[in-house]
């Protein structure tokens, strides 16, 4: 059996304590005694994440493990690898023996689904998404699920047969998010009240905010209880997020993090479209932003500096987004809970992360 000691985040407290574990938590002490300055938190949770280190989830299985152990090392022990808008073939072929993979895995890895970011998106909407959107068809998401385990889509409802396609998505225990879309406020609206809980990266490419045209950011203020939202502090404007966090509950973080992170400045990609990494922004050529470069490490210490408390940040890392995909067992540090933890020292720097009770980084 395992035990770390320090300052233990749980259950929306923050104790001094020790933490007993093998693969799950076995016991939570708290005690006076303990004089770690050492934070205790629950490992992140990232449900948008392109790639990082080199590797795209677009380009198959092995890419798909190289950039799960690179945000592993920086404490994100669930991760839902994310794909573009592509053709089919494309987005099998990236996809293929996933499945295998996790269920060969299950101890040793922190992919725990796949989030399909299009194809069923607005083509007027793309982003930073290659152009090969089309009408939603349940062909697609069949030829999909024998490779991978599919838990996310994002969808414009607005797209020929997108309103009513939410509700197969649902059937099939696919979460259906909102995203890539010029929908308005009334249909945005109707999408929740269909079964929609979250929007996809909130803010960016969706209709906004207009005070006579309110669209997607309007309805996801009014009525969500989760979103997700890109905390690089690039992509959306510090005092943005916390309007979004008062209006969203339950509002997470996600990195839409891309090949480019951990590298060098330069020629990256994302599916099929070109994008130039220079700092910490990158961009396709046209100055659309193309993704992030972003860990949920990062995110974490990013929204302790803007003013968010600690036990705030650990919920938009870590707990909101488990809620959302309802999983118990991770994203707190209860008993019983998998042993999915992060240790930052008192400048919130990285000491040690451990999968299932493993150590996979240690400084």
């Amino acid at each position: 059996m395992n035990k770390i000691s320090g300052k233990i985040v749980a259950n929306e407290h923050i104790f001094p304590g020790t933490l007993k574990f093998t693969d799950k938590i076995i016991e939570v002490l708290e005690s006076d005694d303990i004089q770690s300055s050492n934070l205790i938190i629950p490992g992140f949770i990232d449900l948008h994440c392109h790639g990082g280190n080199g590797f795209d989830t677009m380009d198959g299985l092995n890419a798909i493990i190289g950039l799960s152990e690179f945000h592993l090392k920086y404490g994100t022990t669930t991760l839902y690898p994310t794909t573009v808008t592509a053709p089919l073939i494309d987005t099998k072929n990236a996809l293929k023996g996933l499945n295998s993979y996790i269920n060969s895995n299950k101890q040793k890895t922190n992919i725990e689904g796949i989030h399909l970011e299009g194809p069923f998106i607005n083509p007027d909407k793309l982003g930073a998404q290659p152009p090969f959107s089309q009408i939603p068809n349940s062909q697609f998401i069949e030829a999909l699920c024998d490779e991978a385990p599919l838990k996310i889509m994002t969808i414009a409802p607005e797209v020929n047969n997108g309103f009513e396609f939410i509700d197969y998505l649902i059937k099939q225990n696919i979460k259906p998010q909102l995203g890539h879309t010029l929908a308005e406020f009334s249909l945005c609206n109707s999408s929740i009240k269909k079964g929609v809980k979250s929007f996809t990266h909130l803010y960016n490419a969706m209709s906004g905010f207009d005070h006579r045209k309110p669209g997607a950011v309007a309805a996801a203020l009014s009525n969500l209880d989760y979103s997700e939202v890109i905390c690089d502090l690039i992509h959306v404007d510090s005092e943005m997020i916390k309007i979004a966090k008062n209006n969203i509950k339950n509002l997470y973080a996600i990195t839409d993090c891309i090949s480019a992170a951990g590298m060098k400045d330069g020629k990256y990609k994302i599916g099929s479209n070109e994008v130039f990494k220079k700092g910490n922004v990158v961009k396709l050529d046209n100055d659309t932003l193309g993704g992030s470069v972003l860990t949920m490490h990062q995110a974490f210490k990013n929204l302790i500096e803007i003013g968010f408390s600690i036990i705030d940040a650990v919920k938009m890392t870590s707990t909101n987004a488990a809620d959302y995909i309802e999983c118990r067992d991770i994203g707190n540090l209860s008993s019983g809970c998998n042993a999915n933890i992060v240790v930052l020292d008192d400048k919130f720097d990285l000491l040690q992360v451990f999968l299932n009770g493993e150590t996979v980084y240690e400084k």
